[in-house]
């Protein structure tokens, strides 16, 4: 085994083995064990039926050691490929790589939202869920490298309706790159063609040209469903955009007055 090829090991190892440690207030300071969950499960299934496939979410989870090493307020992302709530399902990049499971495991955490691309075609929703469809099975890329045009280019005119042309030619391409995804990474390559009508431009943080999972809380985006453990003030103090935080004010405000609504009609 090469060096560099043992190197790449430690790294991958590194980086999987922080994202697991999660951060105490007392001794011995970290831990390794899972904690009580924010959203619970009886807040999470009566949303599921508002969930449209295409829709993003994004969730953070309390304390991991990996939160410092991504800036922002929310950490992890994926998307919605199933509607309904008989069989939920999203695709996502973790450390095992490009999954498919239930839309119920992400949303199980501290602070979850879920985003819907405004003006989206049921052709480009689909288009969106057929590409990440495609990559499951790929590796979890911890360089962070978003090679979002080499991964199309490999899957040979993938567009918005998801066709792919020349298998061999993309068998041959892949050799070339590390053709794996990171979990923004992979729902910004699902809608990238709409990259500038969502605003999906990768900016350079911590010496990384990446997309963080707060750049999809834009104008561009609609809120679909906020936990009840956000508020403006978290957000704010975790460190979301200014527009971000704009956005889950009306959110809630419009919350607020529907239940009003609701409860003086009742």
């Amino acid at each position: 085994m090469s060096l560099s090829s043992i190197t790449d090991d430690i790294w991958r190892n590194l980086v999987f083995f922080t994202g697991d440690i999660r951060q105490m207030h007392r001794f011995p300071w970290v831990s390794w064990a899972k904690h009580h969950h924010s959203v619970e499960y009886d807040e999470i299934l009566p949303v599921l039926s508002k969930i449209r496939y295409g829709d993003i979410g994004l969730h953070r989870d309390w304390g991991y050691l990996s939160n410092i090493a991504i800036p922002g307020f929310m950490k992890h992302a994926w998307i919605h490929t199933v509607d309904g709530i008989t069989r939920p399902q999203i695709v996502e990049a973790v450390s095992e790589g490009v999954i498919k499971r239930s839309a119920v495991y992400p949303m199980f955490s501290d602070y979850t939202m879920i985003l819907r691309p405004r003006d989206a075609t049921e052709e480009e929703r689909k288009g969106a869920c057929n590409k990440v469809n495609r990559v499951v099975g790929t590796g979890y890329d911890v360089d962070f490298k978003f090679d979002i045009e080499e991964e199309l280019h490999y899957y040979q005119g993938v567009d918005s309706s998801g066709a792919s042309t020349d298998l061999v030619a993309s068998q041959k391409y892949l050799r070339r790159y590390d053709h794996g995804f990171s979990c923004t990474e992979l729902c910004s390559y699902a809608w990238w063609h709409k990259r500038e009508q969502l605003r999906l431009y990768r900016t350079k943080r911590r010496g990384k040209m990446v997309i963080l999972a707060d750049d999809f809380i834009n104008h561009d985006w609609e809120i679909v469903w906020l936990s009840n453990s956000i508020t403006v003030d978290i957000a704010k103090k975790l460190g979301l955009h200014e527009e971000g935080l704009s956005m889950i004010e009306n959110y809630l405000k419009d919350k607020q007055g529907t239940t009003l609504i609701l409860s003086t009609t009742n």
